[in-house]
C-alpha cells in the first residue's frame, strides 16, 4: 500500500480540484439560470405569448486560431518536414506547440479535420500544387 501512496496522493488532489471546478460551474449555471428567468419575465411584460423554453438555444462559437493562424502553422510544419506528413501528426505538433492536451483524442480529431481543411483550400488555391500532387511528378 505504500508504494501507492503517491498516486493516490495525487489523484486525491486531483479529485479536489476537479470538485472544486465542477462547484464553480454550478454556480455559473444557477447565476445563468437566474437571468434566464429575468428574460422571460421580461418578455412576458412585453406581451410574448409563448413559452420561453421553446425559443431554441443558440451556442455561442469558440474559435480555437486566431485568423489565418492555423494555416500558417500547416504551411511552415509542410516547408519544414523531411518528408510527407499526415494531417493527425501536423495536428499533434500543433496541440503540442499550443501546449494543449495531447491525450485528447476529440482535440486531435478536430485539430486534424481543421488541418485537413487548410490543406484542401491550399490545393484548390494554387492548380500548380494540386495537379504536381496528383500527377506524383
Amino acid at each position: 500500500m505504500e508504494e501507492n501512496s503517491h498516486a493516490i496522493g495525487a489523484l486525491k488532489r486531483k479529485r479536489a480540484e476537479l470538485s472544486g471546478e465542477l462547484a464553480e460551474l454550478e454556480k455559473q449555471r444557477r447565476a445563468i439560470c437566474n437571468r434566464i428567468n429575468h428574460v422571460d419575465e421580461t418578455l412576458r411584460l412585453f406581451g410574448y405569448q409563448g413559452d420561453p423554453k421553446d425559443i431554441p438555444a443558440k451556442r455561442r462559437k469558440r474559435w480555437l486560431f486566431k485568423r489565418g493562424h492555423l494555416q500558417r502553422r500547416v504551411y511552415a510544419l509542410l516547408r519544414e518536414a523531411s518528408g510527407p506528413i499526415g494531417n493527425r501528426e501536423m495536428a499533434a505538433v500543433i496541440i503540442r506547440e499550443l501546449g494543449w492536451d495531447t491525450e485528447d483524442g476529440e482535440l486531435l480529431g478536430l485539430i486534424a479535420g481543421k488541418v485537413k481543411d487548410v490543406r484542401k483550400r491550399a490545393l484548390m488555391l494554387t492548380p500548380t500544387v494540386a495537379n504536381t500532387l496528383s500527377t506524383g511528378g
